[in-house]
């Protein structure tokens, strides 16, 4: 599917541009554009950029944790 995203990466993020270990998280509702690449509307997501090189990338949101 076109608008799948990258899997939530974690707390810690590597860019996949750098490599650099940390960045910034921000929720990004549906209504939103998309920074990183283009998505259809509709996609909730997380914008993750990079603290080094400032690169942005979207991911899909922290799935819930089953009790």
């Amino acid at each position: 599917m076109a608008d799948e995203l990258p899997p939530f990466s974690g707390e810690y993020p590597t860019c996949p541009k750098c490599s650099n270990k940390g960045a910034r998280t921000e929720y990004k509702s549906p209504a939103e554009p998309s920074s990183g690449r283009m998505l259809g509307p509709g996609i909730e997501r997380l914008e993750r950029r990079c603290s080094r090189c400032d690169f942005t990338w979207d991911e899909a949101l922290n799935p819930p944790k089953e009790k």
